[in-house]
């Protein structure tokens, strides 16, 4: 009888954790179905997003191409959704509920090319107001220069590094220059650019550059101008009549430097291209980096 007892008992065990075996692989089978549909369903975003970013980079390039950018028949911008929204001096503006667009045109930017660093005093002047030192903002341009294979030590920087020895490929290479940290690099990545600047444009500068090529005060009554759509180029002849128009050209360029975005649900696609717009040419569009 209790041989017969113990038998149940352990019968009733081996159910109890029988079931309990069964019930964790449901549980599991479960969440592992919720993982993937979850899965499937950010694939799906992300593949939404990119198709999206793809066609938002179509209509941009399309806008760039097609509308007047100055000139008697600017007022066609008004007619266009991108058109209407769009500035040249990078400040992100929506298109749509989830896609956000910066433009910027290069001549607003200051070069960091080169040979084009013997005119330093503008790139000298941003790092001062970003709080470098005159001793600081020196170094930082002798090595820009002798990254690129100019100056005086012939490649090496002041720390006698292993430098490119030629023009930069991308922003990112800043990261390498000694004096240039993550935290600078983030301040100058949108205010410069490793393009050759031969027709410096004040008015389509982001304000901190706008401030090295202009008393602090005309900035800002600039900026607060164009933010509110205003005509700019009249305004600053009246400030300034007698700049050189062989050094500053109040015109939009046609090189821009382009960052979009799109988001789907969780899901983020982004792209960042330069563009060198010639909708006359035979190649209306060059895509620089």
């Amino acid at each position: 009888m209790v041989n017969q007892t113990n038998q149940k008992g352990i019968a009733l065990i081996q159910v109890l954790l029988l079931s309990a075996i069964l019930a964790m692989m449901a549980l599991q089978f479960t969440l592992s179905s919720r993982q993937q549909v979850q899965q499937a369903s950010a694939f799906k975003d992300k593949i939404a997003a990119e198709l999206e970013l793809r066609t938002l980079e179509s209509r941009v390039l399309m806008a760039l191409l097609s509308l007047p950018l100055y000139g008697p028949y600017m007022d066609l911008q008004k007619d266009d959704p991108i058109g209407k929204v769009w500035n040249f001096y990078g400040k992100p503006f929506a298109v749509g509920d989830n896609a956000e667009v910066s433009i910027q045109d290069v001549n607003g930017q200051i070069s960091v090319f080169g040979y084009g660093l013997s005119n330093s005093q503008p790139l000298n002047q941003l790092l001062l107001n970003l709080g470098k030192s005159e001793s600081e903002a020196k170094a930082i341009i002798e090595n820009l220069a002798n990254w690129q294979g100019y100056g005086s030590s012939f490649g090496k920087t002041l720390s006698s590094k292993v430098v490119r020895n030629n023009y930069f490929v991308s922003k990112t290479e800043l990261k390498h220059i000694d004096g240039i940290n993550d935290e600078l690099y983030l301040q100058l990545a949108p205010l410069v650019t490793t393009l050759q600047v031969t027709s410096f444009n004040p008015l389509v500068a982001p304000l901190p550059v706008m401030k090295t090529a202009m008393p602090a005060n005309m900035a800002l009554e600039f900026n607060g101008l164009r933010e509110r759509g205003a005509a700019l180029m009249k305004r600053y002849i009246e400030l300034n009549p007698g700049y050189d128009d062989d050094v500053i050209n109040l015109s939009v360029g046609d090189r821009f430097e382009v960052h979009l975005e799109v988001k789907k649900n969780g899901a983020v696609a982004k792209r960042s291209v330069i563009w060198y717009i010639r909708p006359l040419e035979r190649i209306p569009v060059a895509w620089l980096q």
